[in-house]
């Protein structure tokens, strides 16, 4: 059962990460959370006196509903998060369409979304959700004119990444969540590139700092929990935060879809869950050092890292995230444009070429062939994303290991352009 026995507005993520959740007690002893397998459960007389009075999600009645091994990860989650309430789904584009089905019910409906997001986001608003009649208006993250463009146009859910795929671009929340609220919208936000261990957008300030008004701060927040949370590179799952309040449409349009995420996968995300803050503080650690490196390095025409000084995002981060953390991936530009970027990345002897982040393992990808490959040159410099781009999504490795291994892929494809 979850353990009550703490104050955790009080404990910091470090200590929240291994005691969110479930505690032995002699009842229940494993000191390892039990893998509960069960697709349905034994009906009794307690359950019967809870659903004969019409309450399906309070018992336990079929794993399809809940599970007390995903229940226990939703409580560590919620509490990492400040969240009151969180539901664990399949993926997170699971998460991201039931934010938007639990915040426009019906048909119909519009959303505003903003440029600088994950190609796959944009491809569920055009291939899914337009097909359910809900309109997608997006809008530059850092044009309060756009935004308060869509939101004239009748948008009532406001879409974005607090900090933004692929080249980490910081979003000013506090303002989006402002003209949001103030037009009657709600706000989602995307915090797979941040984890609840760099910035909360639910609770709206770092830690130890005061905290926004309510207006200021999110409705919903979800995560890709395959990323930073899962941290292993062997699971998928998604995530939907939030009050109590808005949780419940969502909690109950998956249980009507059948997109609770799988008990052992639950268990696999609570022991990665443990050491998601050492993991998350390395990341970071790395990222700075490989985008330190590379700013300047022959062949590198920008480095998009909000962690740098000179990034357009510095002053915002410095506000908005937790002291000393900037993310765990950055992207770069190479002058040779998208040709040169498939030769860099194959002479690369740590970081591997996937279409993933948060792993432990250092991954690169290139958004023009893989993340945002549906869109055109033309959309994808509008969402911040310039030829020749390679985005590095930094594991627990030795910086400086990653940065030799980077600036020598440099080195090597630089001669051979030269000497071809």
């Amino acid at each position: 059962m979850p353990d009550a026995s703490h104050d955790h507005e009080t404990l910091r993520p470090a200590t929240l990460a291994v005691h969110g959740g479930r505690r032995p007690s002699a009842e229940d002893p494993d000191v390892a959370p039990p893998l509960r397998r069960t697709s349905t459960f034994l009906q009794h007389e307690g359950t019967h006196s809870s659903t004969d009075a019409g309450d399906w999600s309070s018992p336990l009645v079929y794993s399809r509903y809940k599970n007390p091994g995903v229940e226990d990860c939703e409580v560590r989650l919620a509490r990492l998060e400040g969240a009151e309430r969180a539901a664990l789904f399949a993926s997170g584009m699971a998460a991201i369409h039931a934010v938007v089905r639990a915040a426009i019910p019906g048909s119909g409906g519009r959303v505003a979304m903003a440029r600088q997001i994950y190609g796959g986001s944009v491809a569920l608003f055009e291939d899914v959700l337009a097909e359910q009649g809900i309109a997608l208006d997006p809008f530059d993250v850092d044009c309060g004119d756009e935004l308060a463009a869509c939101l004239d146009r009748g948008a009532t859910l406001v879409h974005v990444e607090g900090i933004s795929n692929p080249v980490a671009r910081v979003a000013d929340l506090r303002r989006i969540a402002r003209q949001a609220h103030a037009a009657g919208a709600a706000l989602s936000v995307d915090s797979t590139f941040a984890s609840p261990i760099v910035q909360r957008p639910l609770v709206g300030a770092p830690r130890g700092a005061a905290a926004p008004p309510p207006e200021e701060r999110a409705d919903y927040v979800v995560h890709s929990a395959t990323k930073a949370l899962g941290g292993h590179s062997d699971l998928t799952a998604g995530v939907v935060l939030g009050s109590a309040d808005l949780m419940e449409p969502v909690l109950h349009r998956r249980k009507v879809a059948g997109a609770i995420l799988d008990p052992a996968a639950a268990w696999l995300l609570t022991r990665s869950l443990a050491t998601v803050d050492l993991r998350v503080r390395a990341q970071c650690r790395a990222a700075m050092g490989i985008a330190e490196a590379l700013r300047g390095a022959p062949g590198v025409t920008h480095v998009h890292y909000p962690g740098l000084a000179s990034d357009p995002s510095h002053a915002r981060a410095l506000e908005l995230l937790e002291p000393g953390l900037f993310g765990s991936v950055l992207a770069f530009e190479l002058e040779g444009g998208d040709a040169a970027t498939r030769d860099l990345v194959g002479r690369l002897r740590l970081a591997l070429d996937a279409p993933s982040l948060g792993g432990v393992e250092t991954l690169v990808s290139i958004p023009a062939f893989m993340s945002h490959v549906a869109m055109s040159p033309e959309e994808r410099r509008a969402a911040g994303v310039g030829p020749g781009c390679v985005r590095v999504a930094a594991g627990i490795e030795d910086p400086a290991d990653l940065a030799a291994d980077f600036l020598a892929a440099l080195a090597a494809s630089g001669a051979a352009a030269a000497s071809g």
